[in-house]
């Protein structure tokens, strides 16, 4: 049992996920969502950052808000 959660550790800090990214999304990319000109695939990824970086959700908020109500 006790190897199995070391290794498990092992391969965790040998090779990290690639998908948690420290970074903040772009305003063109917010921008670009609220006018829905993304690929499907972008927008999922996209929408998965929002939930867990509330600063990038604050500012997708302050884009949205400067579109009109055609563009939701």
């Amino acid at each position: 049992m006790r190897s199995t959660i070391v290794s498990r550790f092992s391969f965790m800090v040998m090779f990290p996920s690639t998908e948690a990214t420290p970074f903040h999304v772009p305003l063109l990319r917010l921008h670009s969502l609220a006018r829905k000109q993304m690929t499907d695939i972008e927008v999922i990824e996209t929408i998965d950052h929002l939930f867990k970086c509330s600063r990038c959700l604050d500012n997708y908020r302050r884009v949205r808000a400067g579109y009109p109500e055609r563009c939701t």
